[in-house]
Formats: structure tokens, sequence, C-alpha cells
């Protein structure tokens, strides 16, 4: 990753996706049309400037029938 890139969101809220249900398109899609603040992606991992944004996305997105597949962490 950008070091420019790291260095802006390294305060930000990182949801670990390893969903094999909704794709990333559907996931990316979701954020567009829901999260109030910024938010990056990069294949399983999205950040989001909004706390709140973050424990939506990861309330929508975990599975927790099994192991969890989502993982949140500030």
């Amino acid at each position: 990753m950008n070091n420019k890139i790291e260095a802006a969101i390294a305060d930000w809220h990182v949801v670990n996706t390893h969903n094999e249900f909704y794709s990333n398109e559907k996931m990316l899609v979701w954020a567009l049309q829901n999260c109030q603040g910024k938010f990056y992606h990069r294949g399983n991992r999205f950040w989001f400037h909004n706390e709140k944004d973050a424990t939506v996305f990861a309330l929508k997105y975990a599975d927790y029938i099994g192991e969890p597949k989502v993982t949140f962490s500030p």
C-alpha cells in the first residue's frame, strides 16, 4: 500500500472481511450508498473514517454461524 494512503488511514477503523456469501462488489455498493463518512477498501479490507459506518458495516456483513468471518479493530 502507498505510504501516503497508509498515513491518511492510520487512525481509521478497519473491518477485515472473509465472507463467502457476499461479494466485494456488493459490500462496496452498500458502503457507497450508506456511509456517512469516507472509506477506503482493498480486497477484503475496508477502512472507515466514521466509527458508526464501520460498526454498521461489520454488523451487516458478519457471519456468526460457525467461525466469525469479519473482524473489527480500532
